[in-house]
């Protein structure tokens, strides 16, 4: 498996219920894939810092932590922009 298809596994299981559009996302916006990466080797870089558990550590974790939640967030809005307008699914009802 590439790693930009295990960062990409990591968005899918983040957002369960959207897992099909992350996939499709993934393979149309490269913008997408790189959100996908960064989160993926932020979320990589926080367990190892939090496996080695140092002292020296706790900015770096903290800031890891931000980082991730940025990281969701943007995710979520390149989902959520994705979506069809409610109105244009119902039939403009």
């Amino acid at each position: 498996m590439s790693q930009a298809a295990k960062h990409v596994g990591r968005v899918r299981k983040l957002f369960p219920d959207r897992s099909e559009e992350v996939s499709r996302l993934a393979l149309r916006s490269e913008a997408f894939r790189t959100i996908c990466e960064d989160y993926g080797m932020a979320v990589e870089a926080l367990e190892l810092l939090q496996v080695r558990n140092l002292p020296q550590d706790v900015d770096k974790v903290q800031e890891y932590r931000v980082l991730i939640q940025d990281l969701e967030k943007e995710l979520q809005y390149a989902l959520l922009a994705e979506q069809p307008d409610e109105k244009e699914r119902s039939g403009g009802r």
